[in-house]
């Protein structure tokens, strides 16, 4: 056996290196992890992809009743129940994603200690296996609509925009924060917290013109979730939409992306050694 030849596989040496293409060349791994999580998720559950709309529409529930009927706020002339509903679905999507995917090297540790494959699959196949919900939430939030009569703007089939947004500013921080969670377990306890926060920290549960204090509006221009939400919907109700803050939200979406792609791969070479 001697002369023979041995091909090592492994992540590339740059730092600059994305790996995107890499990603590509595994497209048929990710379909399978991507409904292996979908599987997952749901099996053995009473109600299955009914929790796809139960969460968002019981959230939307207790805030409409708290916020806009007992404390009486303004949304801004749009029905309390589609309004957040709106934001709430896309924010389901998003903090569900980020809350597994950032914690899905390490619940896939045998996988990653046997076989070499890009790791980058583990965390971007969970958010896009969140797609799936998303897609769920649109049927009821079609008959919320038709419910109690909110019209729809023309420019609607835009909210695509909003939706690719999320998609990277949650798979930018589920690179950066998977990578984290592998070599400071304490990730997976900071998470939830951060994403709560950020529920009350963005424009999910209220109109962003609730901020009148000057001193406080450079917030919504430094975090990407309120240009998110705003343009959200301002493409379903017609609201005014500030062209300021979705840039803003752009640049910054993609700025998290970019970083949280090149943290996770400079670390992936060590990630079989400390995970």
């Amino acid at each position: 056996m001697t002369g023979e030849k041995v091909r090592y596989i492994r992540p590339k040496a740059s730092r600059l290196e994305l790996g995107l293409k890499e990603v590509v060349g595994y497209a048929e791994l990710l379909y399978f992890l991507t409904w292996k999580q979908i599987k997952t998720k749901y099996k053995q559950t009473a109600i299955g992809v009914g929790w796809a709309v139960l969460q968002p529409l019981i959230t939307t529930i207790i805030f409409a009743l708290l916020f806009y009927n007992v404390a009486g706020l303004s949304t801004g002339g749009i029905e309390p129940y589609s309004f957040l509903f709106a934001g709430l679905m896309l924010w389901t999507f998003f903090s569900t994603t980020l809350n597994g995917a950032s914690m899905s090297l390490i619940s896939n540790s045998s996988m990653i200690t046997k076989i070499y494959f890009p790791r980058l699959l583990l965390p971007l196949s969970l958010v896009i296996a969140g797609l799936l919900d998303y897609g769920i939430a649109w049927v009821l939030f079609v008959i919320i609509l038709i419910i109690f009569g909110t019209p729809v703007s023309i420019w609607i089939f835009l909210v695509f925009i909003p939706l690719v947004l999320t998609f990277l500013l949650s798979s930018g921080l589920s690179f950066f924060l998977s990578a984290m969670s592998a070599k400071y377990r304490d990730v997976q306890y900071i998470v939830p917290f951060f994403i709560q926060i950020l529920l009350f920290a963005s424009a999910v549960l209220y109109p962003a013109s609730w901020i009148q204090n000057e001193s406080l509006k450079w917030i919504m221009y430094v975090n990407p979730l309120f240009g998110i939400m705003t343009s959200q919907r301002a493409f379903i109700f017609g609201t005014e939409l500030d062209m300021g803050m979705l840039l803003s939200s752009t640049l910054l979406t993609i700025g998290v992306f970019f970083f949280g792609l090149l943290y996770f791969k400079a670390y992936e070479r060590r990630l079989a050694d400390v995970i």
